[in-house]
């Protein structure tokens, strides 16, 4: 009986075969140590793993505790790929102009999902980028229309924090709220509070949001995402039960849209222009390509994640920081004293003459540095960052804490101090260019405008209607947790007191 075993190749061949997998090893080989040496210096890690095991919950405070040895431009081994870290402005800088990393990963952000236009690189990234800008703004966005729709949104937000001198769960209240905002732009229209479907999407999304790490085992060795699952290591059965929540929660919305479409439907959300633009495709026979319905979901899901959860974070620290510098509390209401006065509503125009306020507002999203680290780029081609170089396809994070809490740029960089960006009179706020809270460049958030009316609006109608304290002995906490975003761990409950005149 024939067996394989007994079957030998002619020694010449084999010969042939073993010459080309000594040539192909020693090339790889070659290449890899070439690439590597050719790399930013920085720390060893392990085989596989490479220094994912030595990070801990808080990578950013790590990533800034190396460039102190290693320099604010080094690389690490994270799973199997070179990410270089940038933590210095002048790099930061050089580097969010550089079109050569303008890439995202090859990778999903969560394995097996599909790309949305965040994740997307080269010309589909640029064509989901230009219309959906195109269509946020013919819906409203970056128009007096959106700013009287939160304004709107705001007053009943506020309705909710009457409670007759009652402890308030301040997350609680204003999470709904400022997803509504944006639901606006995306859906077209906003939810109940006490909506079932839309408590669900905001748990889930928050919870999402807080589990999920850019530096974690997901991203850098998603191959394991299968075991990690069966084994229920790393929640990461909880990250994909919440992005299926708010997948599903999108989808119903993007079918919704669909049975109601016809080409005379007005265009009064972000679903309705994708649609038209796929019905103009399909006209002009262009190909589908990219702009398919699950590119819409995606898209719309990471628009509702992004869009609330900088202002969420961003509020839940700001609310902190006014109840522990009740001074500063008492500053912005002396702005709003003399600016608006107490019977008409803030306009976001008012944010010209109220330089402190704005200056809080600057502060918090420095000192905190809601978004520590970026979303991973990728290098479409062989680059440099300063003289450093960054061969191709090297991943590249930007360590915003680390420029954020740099005393060359901020002096005495742990203290809270809104005054720094006081020019010497008071009368002016000057944010520096080394602030950026929603990145910079060609990738930074689309949102941003939306982002910076939404907080000042919030914030001074707070103040304006309310005296925002805790009760007696309560302990005020500034410990973070770090998902995407840095969050306060215990945000304790809050008494809004009306304000008497």
């Amino acid at each position: 009986m024939f067996s394989l075993f007994n079957f030998q190749l002619p020694q010449p061949l084999l010969n042939v075969l073993i010459g080309v997998t000594l040539f192909r090893l020693v090339k790889y080989l070659f290449n890899t140590i070439k690439r590597t040496l050719s790399l930013p210096v920085g720390p060893w890690g392990l085989p596989i793993v490479g220094y994912l095991p030595f990070l801990g919950d808080h990578v950013y405070l790590q990533f800034d505790q190396l460039s102190k040895k290693f320099g604010p431009v080094y690389c690490l081994k994270l799973g199997s790929f070179d990410v270089v870290l940038v933590c210095d402005w002048p790099h930061l800088k050089d580097a969010t102009s550089n079109d050569a990393l303008l890439a995202r990963p090859y990778e999903t952000l969560v394995p097996g999902s599909e790309r949305s236009f965040a994740e997307m690189s080269g010309d589909p990234w640029r064509q989901h980028k230009r219309l959906s800008l195109h269509i946020l703004r013919d819906v409203g966005l970056g128009k007096n229309k959106i700013e009287t729709l939160i304004k709107e949104e705001i007053d009943q937000f506020l309705t909710t924090l009457n409670t007759d001198g009652k402890p308030v769960d301040f997350s609680q209240k204003i999470g709904p709220s400022i997803s509504n905002n944006i639901a606006i732009l995306l859906f077209g229209h906003k939810y109940d509070y006490n909506d079932p479907v839309k408590i669900e999407m905001d748990r889930a999304r928050a919870s999402f949001t807080r589990l999920f790490k850019f530096a974690g085992i997901l991203t850098f060795l998603p191959w394991l995402t299968k075991v990690l699952i069966l084994l229920g290591k790393f929640d990461v059965h909880l990250i994909k039960k919440n992005f299926m929540i708010v997948d599903e929660f999108v989808q119903d919305e993007v079918n919704r849209h669909r049975e109601n479409y016809n080409e005379n439907h007005e265009v009064v959300d972000y679903i309705d222009g994708y649609l038209e633009e796929r019905k103009n495709r399909e006209k002009q026979n262009i190909p589908e390509d990219t702009f398919t319905l699950n590119t819409l979901k995606r898209n719309a899901a990471a628009f509702f994640g992004a869009g609330s959860e900088t202002v969420y974070s961003t509020m839940e620290w700001a609310i902190l920081y006014l109840v522990k510098y009740p001074e500063y509390q008492e500053k912005i209401r002396s702005e709003i004293a003399d600016v608006i006065g107490f019977e008409r509503k803030p306009d976001y125009a008012d944010r010209a003459r109220m330089p402190f306020t704005m200056a809080f507002i600057h502060e918090v999203q420095r000192i905190e540095s809601i978004i520590a680290n970026n979303l991973l780029r990728r290098a479409s081609e062989d680059t440099k960052i300063g003289n450093h170089f960054i061969p191709k396809d090297t991943l590249v994070m930007f360590n915003f804490w680390s420029v954020n809490h740099d005393p060359n740029l901020w002096p005495n960089p742990d203290k809270f101090d809104p005054t720094r960006y006081l020019t010497e009179d008071g009368t002016k706020a000057v944010k520096p260019p080394y602030l950026i809270p929603f990145s910079a460049g060609k990738r930074n958030c689309p949102g941003e405008g939306l982002a910076n009316v939404e907080l000042f609006l919030y914030l001074v109608c707070m103040v304006q209607r309310y005296r925002i304290k805790v009760e007696p002995g309560t302990e005020i906490s500034f410990e973070a947790v770090f998902g995407i975003s840095r969050r306060p761990a215990n945000l304790p409950l809050f008494i809004f007191e009306k304000v008497v005149h």
